[in-house]
């Protein structure tokens, strides 16, 4: 992971963005009804920092991720090295931000060879010549761990864990400021994603550029990123650094994912409070409410916390509990309930574990 600096600028602003889906309904004669999805998502990025969005599907991680790339409206504000989207400027917003996807399948032109399609970001900004971008396609495929001679391949011929090399390859191409990384490593086997993993640390190691790197596992997350905010229903819950959220959560929602990690209840310091076992316990003895009132903390329908004081919604406020001013939660209780004791982090091998 890269190391803190305060003195280091932002790399990224998101600041109260909103986003709605509208759904049509069934017949012909149904009404529009807006759905909102991001609901005052507000954060920032360090230059070179690592940072890690994670919540379980469906939450609105990738609805953000494609707003940051321009490709969803918003409202708000988002601005990548200062520069605010929009479309007479694209080609410039480009070049400060790429995306990794999850499916590296669907991502490169089957009828493109690997150094084609490496090459395209060069031709389309007009960087260097024929030669030169050769050249330059050659050390990329060294540096994510392939040689020369892949440049003349197929996707076709390559495996899921070639092909997202060549994808993490292609993305650095601009040098860009920033790389959103989205899901980057589901889709792949156990020891595949370790490699791409540990891909990126090395990358992180030699070049300069910044990572929104989004995800369902938080073992994932904590292994890879500086800092991590845990999203539910399109809201930010709590946000801090990868070792106040894995290791001090406060946040019931952010207990309740780290719960449901196989065997993780066996790496927490006997303190005690049993925080994780008894959020685990409570939640599965908790039936969700009917009722979600408008304005009411995202997560009241199936926190066994709530009460009416949770009908009004919370901001992100900084943990008392914690020396870390960057440590903040969206709840109530977060200064009440005891924070978990988790020992340290385990292996990249073990960052697969986690089904939450």
């Amino acid at each position: 992971m890269s190391e803190m600096n305060s003195e280091k600028g932002e790399i990224l602003e998101v600041s109260h963005v909103n986003n709605y889906y509208e759904d049509t309904g069934l017949g012909i004669f149904a009404k529009r009804q807006k759905r909102q999805v991001l609901s005052d998502v507000s954060f920032t990025i360090h230059t070179d920092e690592f940072f890690g969005l994670v919540g379980e599907s469906g939450c609105g991680k990738s609805t953000l991720g494609n707003a940051i790339l321009g490709q969803l409206p918003f409202e708000g504000t988002i601005r990548v090295g200062g520069m605010e989207y929009s479309k007479s400027d694209r080609r410039k917003f480009t070049e400060k931000v790429q995306a990794v996807f999850q499916d590296p399948m669907s991502a490169l032109n089957p009828r493109m060879t690997i150094g084609s399609t490496m090459r395209e970001p060069l031709r389309a900004h007009n960087i260097g010549t024929r030669e030169e971008q050769i050249r330059a396609v050659n050390d990329m495929l060294e540096k994510v761990g392939l040689d020369a001679s892949y440049a003349d391949r197929y996707p076709r011929e390559l495996s899921g864990g070639q092909r997202q090399r060549v994808c993490i390859g292609a993305a650095l191409m601009l040098q860009p400021e920033l790389i959103i990384a989205d899901e980057a490593v589901s889709a792949l086997d156990v020891s595949v994603g370790a490699q791409i993993l540990n891909l990126f640390h090395e990358i992180d190691a030699g070049a300069d550029f910044a990572m929104l790197f989004i995800s369902h596992n938080l073992n994932v997350v904590y292994y890879l990123c500086d800092r991590i905010a845990v999203m539910y229903r399109g809201t930010i819950v709590e946000i801090g650094s990868a070792e106040d959220v894995y290791h001090h959560p406060v946040h019931p929602y952010t207990k309740l994912l780290l719960a449901a990690i196989p065997d993780f209840t066996s790496r927490i310091e006997d303190d005690g409070t049993g925080t994780l076992a008894d959020i685990a316990k409570a939640n599965a003895q908790f039936e969700v409410r009917n009722e979600d009132p408008e304005g009411a903390c995202c997560f009241y329908h199936r926190c066994p916390y709530a009460n009416s004081e949770c009908l009004k919604r919370p901001s992100l406020t900084a943990v008392p509990t914690t020396d870390s001013e960057e440590h903040r939660a969206a709840c109530r209780l977060a200064a009440e309930q005891p924070s978990a004791q988790v020992d340290e982090k385990g292996s990249v091998a073990e960052a697969f574990q986690s089904t939450c």
